[in-house]
């Protein structure tokens, strides 16, 4: 069983097999399509995958809005709580996920201090055990000057409550609070815990 399943549109594969490839490096399972086996259904594997991994990696893009087979996967993991999205072109992810925390990663070129990438990987290794992100081992990193540690500063948004006992009103309580966790987000060395995680 992996870790991580990852679900992209066609278009993106070189992505995927640089994000997969990162998490493997840390120690993670990953599961990609390109690893269906040939003797299966593709649709029975896919669901059976999705359900067994702690977390799911939704890779948006321009063509990964339109899937419905990438729609249906981020579905699926929403309703798990294995949600993490990330936006590979800018684009913003399709309803009802743009409602949900996104990190980007359309400047990403593999760089582990990559502020949404150390996003990604928080919420992997907290979804996958509840720990920090594993580092490589000592040995297999190249030596170099050891830098100041920088604090990182951690928000969590808690849900606004409805207060003028107005049903129509929830809409827009909710929104003041996702408002608020992506203008948060958008805060250098900060880190916004995600939205299901919070509620």
């Amino acid at each position: 069983m992996a870790d991580i399943f990852i679900s992209y549109a066609r278009p993106s594969a070189p992505e995927a097999h640089r994000v997969a490839e990162a998490l493997r490096a840390l120690g993670y399972g990953v599961w990609r399509d390109d690893d269906l086996p040939p003797h299966r259904s593709y649709a029975e594997v896919i669901e059976e995958r999705l359900r067994e991994a702690k977390a799911v990696i939704v890779l948006w893009s321009k063509e990964a809005a339109h899937s419905q087979w990438v729609r249906a996967e981020a579905n699926l993991a929403r309703e798990q709580g294995t949600l993490i999205q990330v936006a590979l072109d800018g684009v913003v992810p399709p309803l009802p996920f743009n409602q949900i925390q996104c990190c980007s990663l359309a400047d990403w070129s593999g760089d582990a201090d990559h502020h949404d990438w150390c996003k990604v990987t928080a919420c992997v290794a907290e979804m996958v055990s509840g720990a920090p992100p594993p580092r490589e081992p000592a040995a297999d990193r190249p030596m170099s000057p050891k830098k100041p540690k920088r604090t990182r500063l951690s928000i969590v948004v808690l849900p606004f409550a409805n207060m003028s006992r107005d049903p129509e009103q929830e809409y827009f309580v909710d929104g003041v609070t996702e408002s608020l966790t992506t203008d948060l987000s958008r805060i250098h060395r900060s880190f916004v815990i995600a939205r299901n995680t919070a509620f």
